[in-house]
């Protein structure tokens, strides 16, 4: 076993597809990334009951492309539904861009930026994962996710250091090129990817088409308590992020567009340069030896409690340093925690389910915490910054408990299927 098997605690055979699905997430986030500092800038300029739109109108057409992916997935075959996202994303930022330079008004464009990217931020990553986890089993899973997972980091690196060092320059406009011509670079890696699940026989459903009902992926999700448990995961998830967003936000809000967009590049270099530290060393060593329910659980606990600290003395640079722990956290030990458990779900549930909880499921969290935070805040009961993040600590704990749950599960899952595979084999 070489030195890169050792540190990531990869078998030799599994290396070639890890590094190959490594390259794919580097070069969609990357894409993304390049957006995002852009983005996130701004929502400084708005209010909560503002934003709180925006998050609106981003949940609409997030359900609405959910939909539209649901029906195209009935319609053509796995291996050419992937693909097509990602073409169809890349044409629609271009689209955008054409709109700005026929002179369509800029403040309007922006929201339109703004509502299209938080859509894109999530698609892009769990049609990623609904494609590479029909390939691993789930030991498979603990060892390799964690790994996959860093390339995210290290394509999100390249995004904030351009938005730093170009910061004066990188109008929303240029972010679209850019970030299309990223994302259609993937295209090559997906083919690469399926010959290579395809010679060590991995690729047993690429081909096939799923179930001709579009609201079948609904349906399963309704009738499924793991998947109900893991969309209740994500709904409080989003609680977390909506209380840290609008903290920065308003933190935030002293400094100028500029200033905001290179503070905020940073954040996302920091915070990508830790989790890539953590994926590697610590993740997978942490799901082999404490499980999917710690997993799940350890970094909302954490975080609740920081909460509670940081709610004491609410400045900059103690909410920016919280914001990078928390999303660390969060990239490198509960996504791929999470994403181990839809090894275990079939592939009606993997394309069509996942989709709708990672996105549709995201983005009505969103709005359901930002008009919440809306109300507590600006709205009637005038909390102020300090209440609100000690609100968001309770949420924060509602989720690690959650967390604890689902992971238990699957984990009792586990045990039983291996405890029924060793009886076999002695039988």
């Amino acid at each position: 076993m070489n030195l890169f098997n050792r540190l990531t605690n990869i078998e030799p055979e599994e290396t070639k597809g890890a590094l190959l699905s490594f390259l794919f997430i580097f070069l969609l986030m990357t894409s993304y990334m390049i957006l995002k500092p852009v983005r996130d800038a701004l929502p400084s300029d708005w209010g909560d009951v503002s934003r709180a739109t925006q998050w609106t109108y981003t949940f609409i057409f997030a359900t609405i492309a959910v939909m539209v992916y649901n029906f195209c997935a009935a319609k053509i075959t796995i291996r050419k539904l992937v693909p097509c996202v990602f073409i169809a994303f890349a044409a629609s930022f271009m689209a955008i861009f054409s709109a700005y330079k026929f002179g369509v008004d800029v403040n309007f464009l922006g929201k339109v930026f703004y509502v299209w990217s938080s859509v894109f931020s999530l698609f892009h990553i769990s049609v990623f994962w609904s494609f590479v986890s029909q390939h691993y089993s789930k030991s498979q899973s603990k060892r390799t996710f964690s790994f996959i997972n860093t390339g995210a980091s290290a394509g999100a690196i390249l995004g904030p250091l351009t938005v730093i060092l170009l910061s004066e320059t990188m109008s929303i406009e240029n972010v679209l090129v850019v970030t299309s011509v990223v994302l259609l670079l993937s295209l090559p890696i997906i083919a690469v990817l399926n010959r290579h699940f395809d010679s060590i026989g991995a690729n047993n459903s690429d081909s096939e088409q799923l179930q001709t009902n579009p609201f079948s992926g609904l349906k399963e999700l309704f009738a499924n308590k793991k998947l109900i448990g893991l969309a209740s995961f994500i709904f409080l998830m989003t609680g977390v992020s909506a209380f840290f967003y609008t903290t920065q936000s308003d933190v935030l809000a002293a400094f100028d567009r500029a200033e905001r967009q290179q503070m905020l590049g940073s954040i996302e270099l920091l915070t990508n340069c830790l989790t890539i530290l953590l994926g590697l060393f610590v993740s997978n060593r942490i799901f082999q030896k404490f499980g999917i329910s710690a997993s799940l659980s350890f970094v909302p606990f954490a975080i609740a409690g920081l909460m509670l600290l940081l709610s004491a003395n609410p400045v900059v640079l103690f909410v920016l340093v919280l914001v990078v722990v928390r999303r660390a956290g969060n990239y490198a030990i509960v996504r791929p925690a999470r994403e181990v458990l839809f090894t275990s779900v079939d592939k009606e549930a993997r394309f069509k389910s996942k989709p709708i909880i990672d996105i549709a499921i995201y983005r009505g969290g969103d709005v359901f915490w930002i008009w919440t935070i809306a109300f507590i805040g600006d709205g009637y009961l005038g909390f102020s910054t300090a209440e609100k993040i000690i609100f968001g600590a309770v949420v924060a704990l509602a989720w690690g408990l959650v967390g604890a749950y689902i992971g238990k599960k699957h984990e009792q899952v586990e045990k039983q299927e291996l405890g029924y595979t060793s009886a076999t084999d002695a039988a």
